[in-house]
């Protein structure tokens, strides 16, 4: 079963991105639709939303932060955390990281965009409301997720598995289940109200309650909502024995037009190893197979299978390709580079050293980069064509400009006051 702790923390989120929307809600509600951009501005100088805003991402951040605890308890699988979270460093800035004031006033610019694009004034400026609610939703989610995921890079031998609030969208529910490590980012979109349920590895791989089955899921909604979240053809390809990974992953590569997609296809892509040379390396899309082969059931299996959709292996929920598998993070090249690979195991047995750059998350390296850019700067250097801090191991050195020495700068304070998230 779901650790009642992680439920718990759901329903906590759930209160505070409510009091974010309402307050969003409340403040957009005076907004002129002749005066867009000063109204709007008036009104956030006036009101309290920029700073309730950024109680409620520290709210999340804490809440998000200190759930993990709770959660390992009820699985009998408590580790004490290397460093606590500062949840302060995650209050104020939005998720790509602008300041909060720069999201509240992009609802400005979307309204204004809409009424361009021939939309009534009353429509835009309701539709923009309803952009404000959202990034206001996604803002205070995102601030207990980023929370969550340093938490879990604490705990020594920790990971995750996520954990889907129905309804929840196609790419959420094949990334759901699987045990994930300190260095893999949590994926979402916009709204995303999925969560981490910290745990270990063994606990993911034989707690059926941890284990989320993505066809379960399928089976559970009608086929309209099927339909709706998979659409028409994804949902015929699953049902007629697909691969819910390969259907769902094959709309990332997808051409204009739909009928063909470039997922799979590169040259070590599961698709095109599979394949060989029978499809020219081209690969179509269920909407093109159903299409081209109209009533034909049989004919559209026999392309489905042929496209790499339905696979040797059956739908197995964890992947009939690649199974559970744990990767080596951003710097291990799927486990290619010697060196990352080794200290990604080593952390995995015995524990992770924040201070070794292979292991470290990608909040962690992005300070650390930031850091020893600005120690550069202040010798003098310039540090994007330090040989240290470039891939390329043959670069003509080249002389620090203030231009570059500001922007170094502005990114260390950046990531300082954020602690290397993005929010």
């Amino acid at each position: 079963m779901i650790p009642e702790a992680t439920v718990e923390h759901y329903r906590k989120m759930q209160r505070l991105q409510s009091l974010g929307v309402l307050a969003a809600r409340r403040a957009w509600a005076q907004v002129q639709g002749g005066l867009l951009s000063q109204s709007w501005q008036i009104i956030l100088r006036n009101s309290e939303l920029e700073n309730a805003l950024t109680l409620l991402q520290v709210k999340a951040a804490e809440a998000g932060a200190m759930y993990g605890a709770a959660t390992l308890a009820q699985q009998g699988l408590y580790e004490a955390p290397q460093h606590f979270v500062n949840a302060e460093a995650f209050g104020g800035y939005a998720s790509d990281g602008r300041s909060l004031d720069g999201l509240l006033y992009a609802a400005v610019p979307h309204t204004k965009n809409l009424i361009a694009g021939g939309m009534d004034v009353k429509d835009a400026v309701r539709r923009g409301g309803q952009f404000l609610e959202m990034v206001t939703q996604t803002t205070i989610g995102d601030a207990g997720r980023s929370a969550a995921g340093v938490d879990t890079a604490a705990r020594k031998n920790i990971g995750y598995v996520r954990m889907l609030n129905p309804p929840s969208c196609s790419r959420c529910s094949v990334l759901a289940g699987r045990f994930y490590r300190w260095n893999n980012g949590f994926s979402r979109h916009p709204k995303c109200d999925c969560v981490h349920v910290q745990t270990t590895a063994k606990a993911a791989a034989e707690t059926e309650g941890l284990t989320h089955d993505p066809y379960e899921y399928f089976k559970s909604l009608s086929a309209a909502d099927q339909d709706r979240l998979y659409t028409k053809a994804g949902a015929q390809a699953i049902r007629d024995g697909g691969d819910i990974f390969q259907v769902v992953n094959s709309r990332r590569g997808m051409k204009p037009g739909g009928l063909m997609t470039t997922e799979g296809t590169t040259k070590r892509g599961n698709f095109r190893e599979a394949a060989g040379d029978s499809t020219r390396g081209r690969r179509m899309t269920p909407e093109a197979i159903y299409k081209l082969n109209g009533n034909n059931r049989a004919a559209a299996l026999k392309d489905l299978e042929k496209y790499g959709y339905i696979l040797p292996g059956g739908q197995n929920p964890l992947g009939s390709i690649t199974g559970q598998r744990e990767g080596y993070g951003a710097l291990g090249h799927g486990g290619a580079y010697n060196a990352a690979r080794k200290r990604v195991e080593d952390a995995i047995k015995y524990g992770r050293d924040p201070a070794v750059r292979a292991t470290m998350t990608e909040a962690e390296r992005r300070l650390f980069d930031a850091k020893a850019r600005w120690e550069l700067v202040q010798q003098g250097v310039n540090p994007y064509g330090a040989p240290s801090m470039t891939r390329r191991a043959k670069v003509m050195a080249s002389p620090l400009t203030p231009q570059i020495a500001a922007q170094v700068e502005k990114d260390y304070r950046r990531w300082v006051a954020t602690g290397g998230q993005i929010f």
